[in-house]
C-alpha cells in the first residue's frame, strides 16, 4: 500500500529513505528486496492480461491497475525522465537506488505494452504509457552514445562500471533490447524519431538473436540464466507482433523458435545435474510459451504443473511472478483446463 510496489521482502525489512540514499548496501539495492520491482511487476501485469483473454474476469481491471500504478511509480517517482528505478521506497515513497539494468526496463516496457493492447487500460494509464515510454526512448538517444560507452546512465547521469545499462555492443540475447525499446515507443506514440531507430538497429538484432544456438557453451553457462531467455523472448514477440515485412517477420519468428527450443533445452539440462529452482522453471516454462508455436511437451506440462503446486512461495517470492506468468500463459495456449 503507497506504493504499489512488489517486493520480495516483508515491507518491514526494507531498507529506509536514509539508507537508499546513501546507496547502502549498494547502487542496485541489490539483497534488500527492493532491487526488482518492475522485473516482477511486468511479469505479473502481462499475466493479469493473458488471465482476462482466458477468464473475461472484469474484477481483474483493479489488478492490472494496480499493478500498473507501481511500475509507474518506477518511471516517474525520482523525477528522472526516462529512469526505471529497481524499486521505489515505501517509507517516502520517492527515494530509489541509483543504478536500474537492461533487464528492470525490459519487463517494465513489455509489461506496459501488453496492457496498453488489452482491454484491461483505460484511457488514463494508456496516456501514461504513451508519455513513460516514449521518455524512455528519448533517454536511450540521448545517453546510448559511444562517449557513455553506449550506457543509458544510472539516475545522477553516470555510467554503470558493470555494463547492465549498456545497450549496443551486447551480447546475442541483450541485442533485441534497443529496437524492441523504440518499437514499443513507437507503437503507442507514433513518432517518427522512434521508428526510424527502431528500424535501424533492428535488423543487427535479428541476426544476433539468431545466433543463440551456435555460441559456446562457457558463454551460455556464465551470461544466459534462464531470466536472460525469457527477457530476449519478450523483446522479440514485441518485434514480431509488430512487423510488417513479411520476410523480417519469419526471421524473428525464427529466433523466437530458437529461444524456445534453448529455454527447453536448458530446462532439461538444469533437470538433470540438479533439482531446478520453481523460478528457473517458470522462467523457462514462459520463454518457450510466449512463443505460441512450440508445444509443451507431456513431461513439461507435469514438470510446470508440479512446480507451480509445491513451490515454497513462502521461501521465495520470486517463483510466485514467473509460475504466475506460465500457468496463465499455458492457459492461453489451451494447457491445464480446469
Amino acid at each position: 500500500p503507497g506504493t504499489n510496489q512488489f517486493f520480495t521482502t516483508e515491507p518491514s525489512r526494507l531498507p529506509s529513505a536514509e539508507r537508499v540514499k546513501r546507496l547502502d548496501p549498494n547502487d542496485c539495492g541489490y539483497g534488500t528486496g527492493m532491487d526488482d520491482c518492475p522485473l516482477f511487476g511486468g511479469i505479473l501485469l502481462v499475466a493479469i492480461c493473458d488471465q482476462y483473454d482466458v477468464t473475461h474476469n472484469e474484477s481483474l481491471r483493479t489488478d492490472a491497475l494496480s499493478v500498473f500504478e507501481g511500475l509507474k511509480l518506477c518511471a516517474t517517482a525520482h523525477g528522472v525522465p526516462g529512469f526505471v528505478a529497481r524499486g521505489i521506497c515505501p517509507e517516502d515513497g520517492k527515494s530509489v537506488y541509483i543504478t536500474s539494468s537492461r533487464d528492470q526496463y525490459t519487463h517494465l516496457i513489455h509489461g506496459f505494452w501488453r496492457y496498453y493492447r488489452s482491454p484491461l487500460c483505460d484511457q488514463g494509464a494508456r496516456r501514461a504509457i504513451r508519455e513513460i515510454l516514449q521518455a524512455i526512448a528519448d533517454r536511450m538517444t540521448r545517453n546510448v552514445t559511444p562517449e557513455n560507452n553506449y550506457d543509458f546512465l544510472r539516475a545522477d547521469g553516470t555510467q554503470d562500471p558493470r555494463g547492465i545499462c549498456r545497450m549496443l555492443e551486447v551480447r546475442a540475447h541483450e541485442a533485441a533490447r534497443l529496437p524492441m525499446f523504440y518499437a514499443a515507443a513507437w507503437d503507442v506514440g507514433r513518432g517518427e524519431d522512434h521508428y526510424r531507430l527502431y528500424r535501424k538497429y533492428l535488423p543487427e538484432a535479428i541476426e544476433q538473436s539468431l545466433e543463440l544456438p551456435h555460441l559456446p557453451k562457457a558463454e551460455i553457462a556464465r551470461w544466459i540464466p534462464p531470466y536472460a531467455v525469457l527477457q530476449m523472448q519478450c523483446s522479440l514477440e514485441v518485434l514480431h507482433d509488430l512487423e510488417r515485412d513479411p520476410e523480417t517477420k519469419s526471421q524473428i519468428q525464427e529466433a523466437m523458435l530458437r529461444v524456445a527450443e534453448f529455454a527447453a533445452e536448458k530446462r532439461a539440462l538444469r533437470a538433470r545435474r540438479r533439482n531446478p529452482s520453481a523460478r528457473e522453471i517458470g522462467e523457462t516454462a514462459l520463454a518457450q510459451l510466449t512463443f505460441g508455436d512450440l508445444p509443451l511437451t507431456e513431461p513439461q506440462k507435469t514438470e510446470l504443473a508440479g512446480a507451480i503446486m509445491s513451490a515454497e512461495y513462502a521461501a521465495d517470492p520470486s517463483a510466485a511472478y514467473c509460475l504466475l506468468g506460465a500457468y496463465w500463459k499455458a492457459r492461453v495456449r489451451g494447457y491445464f483446463q480446469p
